[in-house]
């Protein structure tokens, strides 16, 4: 999400997303950090590519339902893949307690930098989430696992 985050950041404000698109968050249902652990803990949130439709941004959260921490992977094309393979870029964390001071952390690796999030949505594991800084907001799919989306 990070790299989508930066586009935004760099003054776009309103991106087709494969049908979806960036915009003000809109989603009213903001989730408290049990919900938020228990949506993306052992999950993958899979991010449409701005530039290649066909392409996807997959970070698995490592971890369980309960976790408010723990490494974020970059799935890649798989953890075989020769030339392209799954790696860790870093950590997610968990902050606050209710639903009205509830975010996630995304800190990458290398200077990468972090990038707080609130999130909306129903918590249902496979359905579209808003992950939003501010009025920006991401629209991802939650998959349960890890492995491609």
């Amino acid at each position: 999400m990070k790299k989508l985050l930066l586009a935004v950041s760099a003054g776009l404000t309103l991106v087709s997303l494969g049908g979806q698109a960036i915009a003000a968050c809109t989603n009213p249902t903001r989730l408290s950090a049990a919900q938020i652990s228990a949506l993306v803990g052992g999950n993958t949130v899979c991010v449409p590519n701005v530039t290649v439709p066909t392409m996807t941004w997959q970070e698995l959260h490592v971890g369980t339902s309960t976790s408010t921490t723990g490494a974020l992977i970059d799935f890649k094309r798989g953890p075989g893949h020769a030339v392209d393979p799954s790696e860790t870029v870093g950590t997610w964390t968990v902050n606050g307690t209710g639903a009205g001071n509830a975010t996630i952390t995304h800190s990458y690796n290398a200077g990468g930098g972090s990038y707080i999030y609130t999130v909306h949505g129903t918590g249902v594991v496979g359905s579209d989430h808003s992950f939003c800084v501010g009025a920006t907001e991401i629209v991802a799919r939650v998959k349960a696992g890890g492995g491609a989306c």
